[in-house]
């Protein structure tokens, strides 16, 4: 199961098969400033390494000084997730997609990080809530981007829930007329 989660986020972390999912579509966004952004570029730097600790400092540090800007909030997202850390990556995922409700990555790595927790839920309450929280990100992704859709039709994570009807609205509600 640890291998699904790494490779679904390295996926969305350098993009996903041939067409990548862009960052967002959102064009309101002001341009972040110097420092935040060569924290955020030397973070970026230091996951593709493999020092994923550095990593977090610097991408830290840019949203220090940048707090309003989602990159870094979803980059650090993506080392914790490849770190293990769901709930940490979560709640920054849930930041960026705050920040920029048109960051259609953010949206879907909270579809696969709420569908991991959900197979890993004990109790059938936690996870009916984590697997609604998983459609519900996952149809705000695709709300951005339709290409999203190609990946959860193929994505891993999504299997234990695939056949339920929720799930299959988000294809049903995209098909031509």
């Amino acid at each position: 199961m640890r291998y699904i989660i790494l490779f679904s986020f390295a996926l969305f972390l350098f993009g996903c098969g041939p067409k990548s999912i862009p960052y967002s579509q959102n064009t309101d966004t002001p341009d972040p400033n110097e420092v935040a952004r060569r924290h955020d570029n030397w973070g970026l730097e230091y996951a593709k390494a493999g020092d994923l600790l550095q990593a977090i400092t610097e991408f830290k540090l840019a949203i220090e000084n940048e707090p309003r800007w989602a990159l870094p909030h979803y980059n650090l997202g993506s080392v914790y997730g490849n770190m293990g850390e769901l709930d940490r990556a979560i709640i920054v995922w849930e930041r960026a997609t705050q920040l920029d409700t048109d960051f259609a990555k953010a949206y879907y790595n909270l579809a696969v990080a709420y569908a991991v927790k959900a197979e890993n839920a004990l109790g059938s309450d936690r996870k009916l809530i984590y697997i609604e929280k998983s459609i519900l990100s996952l149809r705000q992704s695709i709300r951005v981007d339709k290409s999203t859709l190609t990946a959860a039709q193929m994505d891993e994570a999504f299997d234990s829930f695939r056949d339920l009807p929720d799930f299959m609205l988000l294809f049903e509600d995209l098909e031509p007329e």
